[in-house]
């Protein structure tokens, strides 16, 4: 019988009063079957004009539990506000999230589960379109992935793939980032050397496997970060900056290889394989859940909207043949030996069925031969036409 955890997911908050409100709505959805949630805002006296009070009221009336701090603390202090409030309330496992994040439902179950696949795993991040070097690649994530169903599926479609999976990494990312309370109370707090924020969860990282333990990445569950958030325009990051190059210093000055590590890790090929499976992944689930069309055409998967498209270049007999869905995009692997089946009938077999319609682009000298075996006589024309 699988124990029941006692999780508390603490979202750190500094203005954010376009975005922090669905954050709140998002994690008050999560499944709590089988584990315990208490939802935890920290606000970090946001200075924006009656914003405080305004937040007060709403997690009151979600009835979620509020602190607001009598003073501006900066990040790493507000984190380990969260920190502490999980040791001394006596929680198995502490979220520590950003105020810009939309949390799937299945969030707390699989970030749970992968934890338990190993008493020496210290932080597990959720997977992400904007989590540093981890992110899955997506071309218009704000248009695309900021809407919880959408979210939801997506988190959905990867654990039926990944399930437990735990990826090590070189350090965790603090936007969604679980870690068991033994490793609160074994490694310590952030180091409020770090200021106003950011490289604080590196140098907690790094502490943590210095100790024996592990950092992990969890591919199966998806979480949607905005990024930056409020940071920028309060003057924490510099316009157009991603971190803070003192705190960089700090890190380089302590952990002396954890560059070189992270290079190494990123030209292992780890995470361009991980990236191009999990597009995938998330492109055959569309098709076969959703449908889709094919367009024969040079761009090579020019749409990438909410329906899924298989795009075929007409050009050569080499050519990719790739899909798009919701802004993800990915290579079809396609047999083009001569005793391999028809290009049309690989597409049918990756998509479960055959298309609702096969649109035609561009024209080229495969275009025929493509068609046919597509079984789409009267293909439909969209490019213009001959005036």
């Amino acid at each position: 019988m699988t124990t029941r955890a006692q999780v508390l997911l603490a979202i750190t908050v500094y203005n954010g009063r376009s975005f922090v409100p669905a954050a709140i709505r998002s994690a008050i959805r999560m499944d709590t079957t089988n584990h315990d949630v208490d939802i935890l805002v920290l606000d970090d006296h946001s200075p924006e004009p009656g914003w405080s009070e305004e937040l007060a009221v709403l997690c009151r009336d979600l009835r979620v539990r509020y602190y607001c701090t009598p003073r501006n603390l900066g990040i790493p202090r507000n984190v380990n506000l969260a920190l502490l409030s999980a040791h001394e309330g006596s929680y198995t496992h502490v979220v520590v999230a950003n105020s810009d994040v939309l949390f799937p439902t299945n969030l707390i179950e699989s970030l749970v589960d992968v934890c338990s696949t190993d008493d020496t795993i210290a932080s597990v991040t959720a997977w992400s379109n904007n989590a540093s070097i981890y992110s899955l690649p997506n071309d218009d994530p704000v248009m695309m992935l900021s809407d919880q169903d959408r979210v939801d599926w997506l988190s959905t479609t990867v654990a039926n793939r990944y399930g437990r999976t735990a990826l090590d990494v070189p350090a965790g990312i603090s936007f969604c980032m679980m870690i068991p309370t033994w490793a609160v109370r074994t490694v310590g707090l952030m180091d409020p050397v770090f200021g106003r924020g950011y490289c604080e969860e590196t140098d907690w990282s790094l502490r943590s496997q210095q100790l024996g333990f592990r950092c992990t990445v969890a591919p199966g569950v998806f979480a949607y970060h905005a990024g930056k958030g409020s940071n920028e325009s309060a003057g924490l990051l510099r316009a157009g900056a991603t971190t803070v190059d003192e705190h960089e210093l700090i890190v380089d000055m302590r952990y002396p290889t954890f560059r070189s590590d992270v290079g190494a890790f990123v030209a292992s090929g780890v995470l361009e394989r991980l990236h191009a499976e999990g597009s995938l992944t998330i492109c055959q689930a569309a098709v076969r859940e959703f449908g889709y069309s094919i367009e024969v055409g040079y761009l090579g998967g020019s749409s990438s909207g909410p329906a899924p498209v298989v795009t075929i270049d007409p050009s050569t007999p080499d050519s990719p043949v790739s899909v798009t869905f919701l802004g993800f995009r990915a290579t079809i692997d396609i047999d083009r030996r001569p005793e391999g089946d028809a290009v049309g009938r690989q597409i049918f077999d990756f998509a479960g069925g055959r298309p609702t319609g096969v649109n035609l682009l561009d024209r080229g000298p495969r275009t025929q031969h493509l068609l046919d075996q597509l079984g789409a006589e009267h293909a439909t024309p969209i490019y213009p036409a001959r005036v």
